[in-house]
């Protein structure tokens, strides 16, 4: 019954609303800090093709650490949640591809591609839509042959928070709290590499940035 009722377009649109409005109070609530962000400013001032990676855990709060001048797309599954998804953010003024990142590759790429070629930055969880958890599916480096983008890696994390039951351990975080958004290094794929050691490369720095925002929001 309840998921009859979740697939109807209004109710998403309603829940959508509910949790992007949550997301607002959160934010105004709180205080946030921003680590090494020069490292997406230098990216961004040499005009390259940027994809932007963070755990799917991690989706709720995503949206404010996006707040640059080059509009920001985030790649979300056309599932019911993600549409309910697509809906919250779409009221904080990020805009959506229908898509997923499967175990061998990127669905919607060739609209990915366009938006990266108008110089849109992507937004990708790459454990997403159904995991494992934070762990990076292949189908990120057959991305990144096709368009030859420049990865950076991002998390943040909460003082007050806890984890839903699910398969991500989705990060739940409350109004009046400690925000900390840490960027990562800039990753381009290295063609000399082999594929499971640009992985890897991906992985670690991702994983790092993601244990340093957990330490830095205590």
């Amino acid at each position: 019954m309840i998921k009859k009722i979740l697939q109807h377009e209004y109710v998403q649109e309603f829940i959508g609303w509910m949790i992007a409005f949550y997301i607002k109070i959160c934010f105004n609530t709180s205080l946030w800090y921003m680590k090494n962000d020069e490292e997406i400013k230098k990216i961004l001032k040499k005009n390259r093709r940027i994809i932007v990676i963070f755990w799917h855990n991690r989706l709720l709060m995503a949206a404010y650490c996006w707040n640059y001048n080059k509009p920001f797309k985030m790649l979300i599954s056309s599932h019911r949640d993600g549409r309910i998804i697509s809906n919250a953010v779409a009221y904080l003024g990020i805009q959506t591809i229908k898509g997923s990142s499967n175990k061998n590759k990127i669905s919607s790429a060739k609209e990915i591609l366009n938006n990266l070629r108008m110089h849109n930055v992507i937004g990708i969880t790459p454990d997403g839509p159904r995991g494992p958890k934070e762990k990076i599916k292949d189908g990120i480096i057959s991305l990144l042959k096709k368009t030859n983008a420049t990865i950076i890696p991002l998390s943040y994390s909460a003082k007050f928070k806890f984890r839903f039951n699910s398969w991500d351990k989705f990060i739940f975080v409350t109004p009046f709290n400690k925000f900390v958004a840490v960027w990562g290094n800039a990753i381009e794929y290295n063609k000399r590499k082999k594929i499971e050691e640009n992985l890897n490369i991906i992985q670690n720095e991702l994983n790092r940035v993601t244990k340093l925002s957990e330490n830095l929001s205590k």
